[in-house]
């Protein structure tokens, strides 16, 4: 009886590292097949996805000329959200910008703080999207960039 024991506890374990192996997955599709960490901003509030391919902390911000900032984040719905301050500290509410990203929020391109800048994350298709703004405030469509 022991013997038969000891050798389905070893065809389990020996199904378990064959199914614990990535295989033919994707870097994108193992990737988003972890569990990524969920932190809040002290300063920021909100919920977002951070830690491994979101990054540590998690948040990346753009500070603006007159000095309004403005902060972007991986929320847990996988779309980029972000949210702005005046230039006295008072902050706006959280405003999803959308996508469905599987890597960190990043400011790919800027001006140096005049409001044009893009922002890109992974999608799930492993591809970088970006979507620029524009010094009026308002944001292109998402564009696949590589």
């Amino acid at each position: 009886m022991k013997k038969i024991k000891t050798a389905v506890a070893a065809a389990v374990l020996a199904g378990a590292a064959l199914t614990a192996a990535p295989g033919a997955a994707t870097a994108a599709h193992a990737a988003a097949a972890v569990e990524p960490m969920h932190c809040i901003s002290p300063s920021w509030g909100g919920e977002y996805l951070c830690g491994g391919v979101y990054g540590s902390p998690g948040i990346v911000e753009y500070a603006y000329r007159d000095g309004r900032r403005q902060v972007f984040v991986i929320g847990t719905d996988h779309a980029v959200w972000t949210r702005s301050s005046s230039a006295s500290g008072k902050k706006g509410a959280w405003t999803s910008l959308g996508g469905n990203l599987i890597g960190g929020v990043g400011i790919v391109a800027s001006d140096t703080g005049l409001g044009r800048f893009q922002i890109a994350a992974t999608g799930t298709d492993g591809r970088l999207w970006a979507r620029t703004h524009a010094p009026d405030g308002s944001w292109s469509a998402w564009a696949r960039i590589s």
